[in-house]
């Protein structure tokens, strides 16, 4: 049995059919939103950033940090008689100065000097800095002494009384003070001669290094 339409709802039905256009309807437009994946989280932590070395951590060169050399130090010489000459009655002795340390240090100026009798006790002793024979000589310089390395300085004395002067008194040791230093060294005199007169002058150079005139 087929339903029948009134004629007003039949007349609405023909209206819309003749307001559409002839031919295949387009489809319907569909809005796709396109989203961008978010990474998966890594389970292995990042690494701690390392912060700036700050200036005063960072390593000093050698030079920097090396101290420099100090004075040399009686401790840390050994003093020893190396030969003497003599001409026209004047008698000249050469000693070595030697770094029995283990670090370098500097040496500068003169030794002082003291003469021993047999029994211990002091006589007279002039010491005179590039005096009689070495008075043309330079002044002293300073230098570094490096362990092992010895210096030299010489002493000149007459051996002809002055004067009145009776027999110059022999030592039989002398005390050697270097340069700046209250402590001293002792050498025994012993197959060498010190008998100087003059009032017991020791005219004496100053500490060269190795090699210097």
């Amino acid at each position: 049995m087929k339903a029948r339409l009134s004629i007003p709802t039949a007349l609405a039905v023909l209206a819309v059919i003749a307001c559409e256009p002839p031919g295949p309807r387009p489809p319907a437009a569909v809005n796709h939103v396109h989203t961008t994946p978010t990474p998966a989280l890594s389970s292995t932590p990042a690494p701690p950033a390392t912060a700036a070395p700050s200036s005063s951590q960072t390593a000093q060169s050698p030079a920097a940090a090396a101290a420099p050399p100090t004075r040399c130090h009686t401790a840390g010489l050994q003093v020893a008689f190396t030969g003497s000459e003599g001409a026209a009655g004047t008698i000249v002795d050469s000693f070595r100065l030697r770094n029995i340390g283990t670090s370098p240090c500097t040496i500068y100026g003169f030794v002082g000097m003291q003469m021993l009798d047999a029994s211990g006790r002091a006589f007279a002793t002039r010491v005179v800095r590039n005096g009689g024979l070495f008075s043309t000589q330079a002044g002293p310089a300073r230098f570094l002494l490096e362990p092992g390395s010895a210096a030299s300085f010489q002493v000149a004395w007459s051996d002809v009384p002055h004067g009145a002067e009776g027999p110059c008194a022999e030592a039989a040791s002398l005390v050697v003070t270097p340069p700046d230093e209250f402590d001293h060294r002792v050498i025994a005199v012993s197959g060498w001669n010190l008998a100087p007169c003059a009032g017991g002058e020791l005219d004496v150079t100053p500490i060269r290094a190795a090699g210097a005139g």
